[in-house]
């Protein structure tokens, strides 16, 4: 019973951190490594796919939440018309999570799917732009309010541009931006509670630098940063209001890339180290890896 209200009073703590579920799908870092053309010659090819595993750990820096997630990323590019693409991402992982060492929560569910189109505005010798529309489609209720889980479980609306910069013959520089909005659903609590939430709008950035080797090896490292803000429900959760963070992320990749007679094959190796500007007190440091195979055909 003791450790009990020990868990309830740190959870009520603790609840403007615990709103954002983990969602590989809209992880922007991911998304821009994994669509970069394997090779410049296969951009001339219809279809590229990846299959990437992933885990991911993050603890808070106090109250002694540990949570971690596990599991694995499909994505299907379909490029056409030449200057439009299409892609479509899912996954399922792991969620477990302890507090004090004891174990709070523990299972497996699917993200949601992730649909993007867009269109390359502008490509030169030197390098590109493209702009995107996302829509984000849920395949689970919203457990945000219950406990962490995998995913945000709610429908999600979106658009980015991103680009690459050709700054000499061995190396690019690449960015972007994204925004997504997430359509309130409905939610209970674990009082059984009904609330219309959201968990809001969440804003990407990214810069990095990358080799401009095609074959063989090479790296990319870059920073990442999210902001996550306008979580709310109704009827109105007070503590919602203050659920507001922001992520920095540093990350370094290692890539390896062939090809067969009709395949371009490319290897990804992936760490990266994040850390909450936003809360401070409250806020969470992360450590993230993942491996990804990708072909295009």
């Amino acid at each position: 019973m003791k450790r009990l209200k020990i868990i309830i009073v740190i959870l009520t703590l603790l609840e403007p951190s615990l709103v954002h579920a983990l969602s590989i799908v809209y992880s922007f870092r991911i998304t821009q490594i994994t669509r970069q053309p394997i090779v410049p010659e296969t951009e001339n090819k219809p279809s590229s796919t990846s299959l990437l595993w992933f885990n991911y750990f993050q603890k808070t820096r106090c109250f002694g939440i540990r949570e971690n997630y596990t599991g694995g990323l499909a994505t299907y590019i379909r490029n056409f018309r030449k200057q439009y693409f299409f892609r479509a991402d899912f996954a399922v992982g792991k969620a477990h999570q302890t507090i004090k060492k004891i174990e709070t929560s523990n299972v497996i569910e699917p993200d949601d799917f992730l649909f993007t189109v867009g269109k390359n505005i502008m490509k030169t010798d030197c390098g590109r732009v493209s702009v995107a529309g996302l829509i984000g489609i849920p395949t689970h209720s919203v457990f945000t309010l219950q406990r962490v889980g995998f995913g945000n479980g709610q429908p999600g609306i979106g658009a980015q541009i991103d680009g690459l910069y050709n700054l000499s013959d061995k190396i690019d520089v690449l960015g972007g931006v994204r925004y997504n909005y997430f359509i309130p659903r409905t939610a209970f609590n674990n009082q059984d509670e009904k609330y219309t939430f959201t968990v809001g709008s969440i804003a990407d950035f990214l810069i990095g630098l990358q080799t401009s080797n095609n074959i063989g090896h090479g790296i990319e490292g870059g920073y990442a940063a999210r902001w996550g803000f306008g979580a709310k429900a109704t009827p109105r959760i007070i503590v919602l209001e203050d659920a507001s963070y922001m992520r920095n992320n540093f990350y370094l990749v290692y890539k390896y890339t062939f090809l067969t007679e009709k395949v371009a094959h490319r290897l990804l190796l992936n760490i990266s180290y994040g850390f909450d500007s936003k809360p401070k007190d409250l806020g969470y440091n992360a450590v993230m890896v993942f491996a990804s195979w990708g072909i295009a055909f």
